[in-house]
């Protein structure tokens, strides 16, 4: 996954066909979208209210919470409790 920042009037290419323009930042984000017709583009709450969550955001979903949780390991609090976990083991 790639994560970038992005302010409102920034645009986001996906190969030649697809760009992405951020309208509006803040609590909520507001983007434009401009792709072939062909390519169907939906929100996910609107997918899930006729279907099951599709597998590409489960995937991103558990992706992102195994990050969320490697990146924690990575604080001084959490560097030191794995350093005295290993201490008290034999």
């Amino acid at each position: 996954m790639l994560a970038l920042t992005v302010r409102a009037g920034d645009y986001i290419t996906i190969g030649d066909d697809i760009v992405i323009q951020v309208l509006k930042v803040g609590d909520l984000c507001r983007v434009a979208i401009d792709a072939p017709r062909e390519l169907v583009i939906e929100r996910e709450k609107v997918h899930e209210s006729v279907a099951e969550t599709p597998e590409c955001i489960q995937r991103v979903r558990k992706s992102s919470r195994n990050r969320a949780r490697n990146a924690g390991m990575h604080t001084e609090g959490a560097k030191k409790r794995a350093a005295a976990d290993n201490e008290t083991r034999f």
